[in-house]
């Protein structure tokens, strides 16, 4: 069994989630040290350093299967390769804003908020619908493994996530609590961000968010019931070492996989309701 490594967790808006995500690229990404490349793999060409959240990153369920590793834990069949392909072809691609994140003033981060909440709205229409498609391809087994993947691949930021906030019965005030932490830990940083941004030094830039990441784990947690951080540990499942730069997969649009943790789920295994994967399955639907 690989050893997991701590996810490099960033709980921030996505306005600097997006720019850190550009300026981190030519690392490979965040939580990873090891520059560029990256073997060419999987089917669909190898895919790019994911972003913080941002489409193919993040933890969701189509992004994590664009890795290699991923795709090789889950034992995916050729057919299910070839159907997920189609699945990621289809996926609508966000289009960047036109306007600079780094502008702080009253008007641009109005406008900023309103593309943030049309962006939430169309990630979550867009994922709702992929999710249901790869529902259909894969076996049970395997996506419960791939949904253990992406909470392990959030770390702390999976808390904000629907699927997981409902199977952790968090409260209305749970949530608001978890969004202010988030909300302070950035305005904390906002001064500095700033400066270090016109800087250009990435170097900073990621201690920076690395500095960060303790505070908001502690925070986020403590919102947390006992029962609930049980729970939330046993949502992870098996530790998976991921890549320090996802190797490719399918679906060609560019994005990668994320930075974070792991450990080996499954050959054979399946996930946390899951089981030896010893039945046959029927062909992928076109």
């Amino acid at each position: 069994m690989k050893i997991s490594r701590t996810p490099l967790v960033l709980v921030f808006a996505a306005a600097m989630a997006m720019v850190a995500g550009d300026v981190m690229a030519q690392r490979g990404g965040p939580g990873r040290g090891r520059p560029g490349g990256g073997r060419p793999g999987g089917f669909g060409g190898p895919g790019g350093p994911g972003g913080f959240g941002m489409r193919g990153g993040g933890g969701s369920l189509i992004g994590l299967l664009r890795m290699e590793e991923v795709q090789e834990e889950l034992e995916l069949m050729p057919d299910q390769k070839e159907a997920l392909t189609k699945v990621a072809e289809e996926m609508p691609r966000p289009e960047r804003p036109d306007f600079d994140f780094r502008d702080q003033s009253e008007e641009n981060r109005e406008k900023i908020q309103a593309w943030m909440e049309d962006m939430r709205k169309q990630r979550e229409e867009a994922e709702e619908k992929v999710n249901a498609q790869l529902e259909e391809v894969l076996l049970p087994p395997q996506m419960d493994r791939l949904k253990e993947l992406s909470v392990q691949s959030q770390g702390i930021g999976a808390l904000m996530n629907d699927r997981v906030a409902k199977e952790l019965n968090l409260t209305a005030a749970q949530k608001e609590d978890l969004q202010n932490a988030g909300e302070e830990t950035r305005a904390k940083m906002r001064e500095k961000m700033q400066e270090l941004f016109q800087s250009g030094d990435r170097d900073k830039i990621r201690e920076l968010f690395e500095s960060n990441q303790k505070e908001v784990e502690k925070a986020m947690m403590a919102v947390l019931t006992p029962d609930q951080k049980k729970e939330f540990e046993e949502m992870k499942g098996e530790p998976f070492d991921f890549p320090e730069r996802g190797r490719g997969g399918f679906g060609g649009r560019g994005p990668g996989g994320p930075g974070g943790p792991g450990g080996p789920g499954g050959r054979g295994r399946g996930g946390r309701g899951g089981g030896d994967r010893g039945a046959e399955r029927p062909a992928a639907e076109e």
